[in-house]
Formats: structure tokens, sequence, C-alpha cells
């Protein structure tokens, strides 16, 4: 019989062993849950824990949080620290949602939950923001979860923003949306004509078009980098080198012959992947 000493939070060791405390063993847990309790201790010290008095008196941002979600009569779902690392099991959150986990975290300078509503597939960021009460921090995670979409949710809570790319997965439109941004925007204004000339070719718009590290990237799936793309970048002597993640190499292509080039490669890697 393991005796419970000492205090996590508001709630105590006791609440912590019996919510599992993240291991199978009951000594495990109880030492895990002790520990926990030293870390929040050491928390209520922190210079940050000055903005936070609701994460020290009942125990971290997680426990906070479950006790407005209840007083709101709320269904946050499974509520947890987004980290087990040191002080940040008491700094961070993650709950869960069908589009993808949503994760928080505390601002160190002043008050504020850093918040990030990420994709379920595929490698974006559904909204983002910070909010400075737990009451909204509760509302956004509820209105997330239960359905609601970018821009009324942008509505409702004005301090959550969200991208023109994560608007175009919303629609099912990500490959259209990606290249109307390359084509668009004035960040890519010294990379419209290479732009352009790919989009120009069918085969080669059908693509997810992204720069990453001043490479433009063409990816198969816009959901699985892993399913294969072309990278194309310029060269200091003005021509492009293109590449593909099979490996396959040109270098010194011109603009006038990049997007005949892209298209060749795209069509060679097609006949060479099995089919079915």
């Amino acid at each position: 019989m393991v005796e419970i000493k000492g205090s996590v939070g508001g709630d105590g060791v006791e609440e912590c062993l019996e919510r599992g405390g993240g291991s199978s063993s009951a000594q495990a847990r109880y030492q895990q849950c002790k520990l926990m309790g030293m870390q929040g201790a050491s928390f209520a010290e922190a210079p940050d824990a000055k903005f936070y008095p609701e994460l020290v008196e009942f125990g971290g941002l997680s426990r906070a949080l479950r006790r407005v979600a209840e007083e709101r009569s709320l269904d946050l779902g499974d509520v947890r620290p987004g980290s087990e690392q040191g002080l940040s099991v008491y700094r961070t959150v993650e709950a869960d949602s069908s589009r993808g986990p949503i994760r928080v975290s505390t601002v160190l300078n002043r008050r504020a939950f850093s918040i990030s509503i990420d994709s379920a597939a595929g490698d974006f960021v559904w909204a983002y923001g910070s909010a400075t009460t737990l009451e909204d921090l509760a509302d956004v995670i509820d209105a997330w979860r239960s359905g609601v979409l970018l821009a009324p949710l942008q509505e409702r809570f004005p301090f959550i923003d969200f991208s023109k790319m994560a608007e175009g997965y919303e629609r099912g439109t990500p490959v259209e949306t990606a290249w109307n941004i390359l084509l668009s925007e004035d960040t890519y204004d010294s990379r419209r004509e290479m732009v352009a000339a790919l989009h120009s070719r069918p085969r080669l718009s059908e693509l997810f078009p992204f720069f990453s590290h001043e490479v433009l990237r063409l990816a198969v799936d816009p959901f699985d980098r892993d399913a294969g793309e072309i990278c194309i970048e310029l060269q200091v002597n003005g021509l492009y080198s293109m590449r593909s993640s099979d490996d396959e190499v040109l270098v010194g292509v011109g603009l006038a012959d990049l997007a005949d080039a892209a298209t060749a490669i795209v069509e060679f890697l097609a006949r060479r992947r099995p089919h079915g």
C-alpha cells in the first residue's frame, strides 16, 4: 500500500493518482505525482507565475482549464499537459478535435495563452492566436471541437487568425489556393515568371507548390510530403537545377525550358511508380 503524502498543485496527489498519473505501476504513479508536486512548488516561485495565479492555485494549466470547463459545462475532451518535461507540464495543454490537436502554452513575460490549432493530416496550422483569459481559451477549444469553421471562429474570437492557405484546406482546394498565393502575393514577385511558367502546364498545376529555403517544391500530395516531389532551385548563374525525391537530377535548365523539363520529370516518375 502506497502512503500518500505531499500535494500536487491545488488538487493533491490523491486526484493525480485517481487520474492515472501517466504510468501503469502504482509506485511509479505515486513517484510521478510526487514529482509534479515538487515541480508545482517550483512553478509557484517562477518569474512568470505572477501572471497566472490560477495555475498556481489549481496545479497547472490543464487542471485550471478543466475547472473552467466544468464551471461552464463545456466538453473539452481529454485536456492534458502538452509536455512532461520540467515546468512545461504546468505551462502547456493539449486537447483533441476531429480536425487535429489543439496546443496551448503560456507566454513567459506577460499573461497570454498562445493557441495553435493544428491539422490532423498534413503539416499545417488551421488557426492561431492568444487569449488572456481561461474562459476565452475554453470557449475557443469548445467551438473548434464542435465544428465551427475558420471565418465564424475568427468573427466570434477576434484574437484568432488564420491564413489563406488554411482557408484553402478548409474549402478542399489546397492545390489551387497554393498556386493563387504564389501567383498573386507581392512576397513572390521575384519568382513570378518562373511560377507562371510552371503553372501553365496542366500536369504541373496539379501538384502542390510551396517554397522552402528558397527552393520551390512541387509535391504530389499536399497531405503527405513523403508521396514524392520535385525541387526547383535558381542558381547563381541564372539557370535552374531540378531534382526529384527519386533522385532524378537536371542542372543548367533555362527559364524557357523549365516547364518542359519539369513535366518530363513528373511524367517519368509517374511511369516508374507502381500502379494500384
